[in-house]
Formats: structure tokens, sequence, C-alpha cells
């Protein structure tokens, strides 16, 4: 199980679900447990522009139960799914929720303890936890296989890394140095090729998380 991250706000928030959806692959599922007002949906922004959406469309799906999104130059489309209103198999299968388990999607799913035994063995939890009216503990458990579980794992250190270091609108490549514009889509890195060959140092376990992240003091955003 891995160690929980401390965010101090929303953007904070976002930020760390964004760096991990750029290293997600289509087909991996996500399963966000907390409570309500925890910041669930607020983690999906992050996945979304993690993924080259645009965070502003997402909100909670309570009331339509699965919502996608799409988007030219996204690197895969992004379901989001609220299983709360979700009763029993049936339901499930009504809502077609079981086959996007194979589908080439990222999937998020917000109260997944009403479908568990629905949910497929390869996936991760994320655990967000209320601290303060601006902190919010997250941690990342990864099931299924052992391969699956490698690279979730260590997808998560890097978010974790990148979210170490302070925030900015410009910086430079860690693995290249060349530099790289805020609004990048693979910031902090300047491509495709150095954001997997730090993922590839994280798999040979070449790195190690030394501090946690910055703080600030604006709100968290609820579940809305």
């Amino acid at each position: 199980m891995s160690e929980p991250i401390t965010t101090g706000s929303a953007d904070e928030t976002m930020r760390l679900a964004a760096r991990f959806a750029s290293l997600l692959e289509p087909g991996d599922t996500l399963a966000l447990d907390g409570a309500l007002g925890a910041g669930k949906t607020c983690f999906v922004r992050g996945l979304a522009r993690g993924l080259g959406l645009d965070p502003r469309l997402v909100s909670s799906p309570t009331f339509v139960i699965v919502q996608e999104y799409q988007g030219p130059g996204a690197r895969c489309t992004l379901i989001h799914i609220d299983a709360y209103r979700i009763h029993s198999p049936e339901e499930l299968e009504s809502a077609g929720i079981e086959d996007m388990w194979a589908s080439d999607a990222v999937v998020a799913i917000e109260w997944p303890d009403r479908i568990e035994e629905s949910l497929p063995s390869d996936r991760a939890d994320l655990l967000i936890e209320h601290v303060s009216e601006t902190q919010r503990a997250i941690r990342c458990v990864s099931h299924g296989s052992p391969a699956f579980r490698q690279r979730l794992d260590a997808a998560w250190k890097a978010a974790r890394r990148a979210c170490a270091a302070p925030s900015s609108s410009a910086g430079r490549c860690p693995i290249c140095g060349q530099a790289v514009a805020g609004e990048e889509r693979t910031n902090p890195f300047c491509s495709e090729r150095c954001r997997m060959i730090d993922l590839g140092r994280w798999l040979d376990e070449r790195y190690v998380v030394s501090r946690e992240p910055a703080r600030d003091a604006d709100e968290h955003e609820g579940d809305v």
C-alpha cells in the first residue's frame, strides 16, 4: 500500500490526478473511494486534464450514472461512472457498465463499493480522505496481476514526485533539460519519450520520494 499524499487545495488534487493520468493506459480502471465532498469529482477533472481533455466538462454524473468525455488530441476517452444509485446486478447490466471494463478508455468510478463484486481484478483504488477544510490525503492501492500493479505503482510514484516539485508556468524537462511550457500535455516532461524514460526509472527503482508536496491555503472543491 502506498504512502498517502496530502494535497492542500483543489488545484493540487487536480495536478496530482493529471500527472497520474498522463501515465495511464487505455483500459485502466480507477475506483475513487471517499466521503461526500472529499474531492472525487475534482480528482476526475484532473484525470481529464492529464488525458488531454477539457476538465471544465466534467461534472458529477449522479443522475445519469455514466458520462463519457472525448476530444480531439486526447490520449483516450474518459468514462466517468457514479454507482451511488446502482442497487442490483440488473441495473448494472442495463447501464452497460460491465462492458466498459473491456473498452479502450480510462474508467473512473465514484462509489465503487456499490458494484464491488463486478469491478475488474486489475484496477487501482484511490482512497481520498478529508483531513481539513483545505487538505485531502490520497492513497493509491493497486490490485490484480503483478505486471499491472508494478505499472500502476510506478505511475503513482512518478505522479507523487512531479507534485513534490513547486508548480510553475514553465520549467525544464527533468530528463533532457529542454524548456517545457506550463500548458504542455506531457509537463513536466518535454515529450512522450522523456515521460516514458522517467516511468522506466521508477520501474527500475532508481527513484525515491524525498518530501511531501507543497501546500497552499486554497479551498478544496466538493463532489458537485
